[in-house]
């Protein structure tokens, strides 16, 4: 749709809402409105059935009441954005920014054009972010949602019956009164999630991170909990590694000149939680610290080159000068993050220095959430960004030769 054209409906549209007689509702179906920047838009009660939003930018707009029945909003940035009481069904989130987004009471159950179509006609919200987001009583049935990131969001009251949740990240979700009979929840993770007279007969949780169940105020009638993981904590590590973890904090603490340097290449670490641990010179080079929670640690100058980091939490983490090359950091939390150059001071001068910048180097960062993470200098030559998060990041001076950052949000 040509910009002109769009100016003039939204313009009547505006009118139409306003109640004046010159006003006209806004019938956006089948349109192409991808691309565009729709930043705090006004769009409450649009009519955009099969619309083409691909990639927009709809933060902080007004999308409630809509009729957006299966409507492509694949990677949009919809953070902040009121979306409430809206007709999503069948509507394609695939890769969308929903952070803080208000959905509640929206409908994003199956869509279908035809009785008989051949198309999947399931709502599509894989490898989406609604992390804070608020969908208290929406209807996310038979909903695809694997891969997707809703940490702390509130679903409370909501119905999931049958939907894909497969390694979904649901961490400190209010689950609250949800119903997620017959859903897949293979390795998804629950952690601190409110489960309070959630109803999850019949459902699939193998591999899934699931707090202590027998705490848990939930109807699990018909799930095999044997299956569930939880989250691994320090002291509850083999001892080798709670050694080699001891020896290398002595080293830092005494400069080197006692303990040793933690060597952990290779090892598997996943689920691990080693909140604000100071890995700052450390080897970890290849290893498995898939789901781990790796909040505000410190990996300074450290190797981590070839280590499978997917889904792991690295909120606020600082990775100055870290090599990554070759990291497996797929639906990693990177925001607020600082992986800028590290200074490093030359041997008996205290004036000369050189700056060693991040290497991500062929790194995978698929759906990777780097929101305002510092970026500055780093070296993201052949990285994979489709669907990564880049907003507000910092990229002063990044490589970003040979990458598909073009498949980045970066609004």
């Amino acid at each position: 749709m040509a910009l002109g054209g769009l100016a003039q409906t939204l313009s009547s549209h505006t009118d139409f809402l306003l109640g004046k007689p010159e006003g006209i509702r806004a019938d956006l179906s089948g349109a192409d409105i991808s691309g565009l920047d729709l930043n705090g838009a006004n769009l409450q009660k649009i009519i955009g059935a099969a619309a083409n939003f691909n990639r927009s930018i709809l933060s902080n707009a007004d999308i409630s009441n809509a009729d957006l029945f299966r409507a492509d909003f694949q990677f949009c940035n919809l953070s902040r954005a009121n979306i409430e009481r809206s007709d999503l069904k069948g509507a394609n989130l695939h890769g969308a920014k929903l952070t803080d987004a208000n959905l509640m009471d929206a409908d994003l159950r199956a869509g279908k054009f035809l009785e008989n179509e051949s198309t999947d006609p399931r709502t599509d919200l894989t490898f989406a972010r609604l992390d804070g987001a608020k969908l208290n009583n929406a209807n996310l049935s038979e909903a695809k949602m694997g891969s997707m990131s809703a940490k702390g969001a509130n679903f409370s009251n909501v119905e999931m019956i049958e939907a894909d949740l497969q390694e979904a990240n649901l961490a400190d979700a209010d689950l609250s009164d949800a119903h997620f009979s017959g859903a897949n929840l293979a390795g998804a993770n629950l952690s601190g999630a409110n489960l309070a007279n959630a109803i999850f007969e019949g459902a699939d949780l193998s591999g899934a991170q699931v707090d202590d169940p027998d705490q848990m105020a939930a109807d699990f009638s018909g799930v095999n909990l044997d299956d569930t993981v939880q989250r691994r904590k320090l002291e509850d590590m083999p001892a080798d590694i709670q050694a080699i973890l001891k020896d290398h904090e002595e080293w830092i603490n005494s400069n080197g000149q006692q303990g040793h340097r933690a060597d952990l290449h290779g090892l598997d670490l996943h689920n691990a939680n080693f909140k604000r641990l100071n890995f700052n010179g450390a080897n970890l080079s290849g290893a498995n610290l898939s789901g781990a929670v790796l909040s505000y640690c410190h990996f300074l100058l450290t190797d981590l080159s070839g280590a499978d980091i997917s889904n792991a939490d690295l909120f606020m983490a600082d990775l100055m000068g870290a090599n990554l090359k070759g990291a497996n950091l797929q639906r990693a939390s990177l925001r607020r993050a600082n992986l800028g150059p590290a200074t490093i001071w030359q041997p008996g001068d205290g004036e000369t220095s050189r700056m060693w910048a991040v290497n991500l180097e062929d790194a995978n960062l698929r759906y990777a959430d780097l929101s305002y993470a510092n970026l500055k200098e780093a070296n993201l030559n052949g990285a994979d960004l489709v669907g990564t998060d880049l907003s507000e990041a910092d990229m002063e001076a990044a490589d970003t030769e040979s990458s598909n950052i073009d498949q980045a949000i970066t609004d």
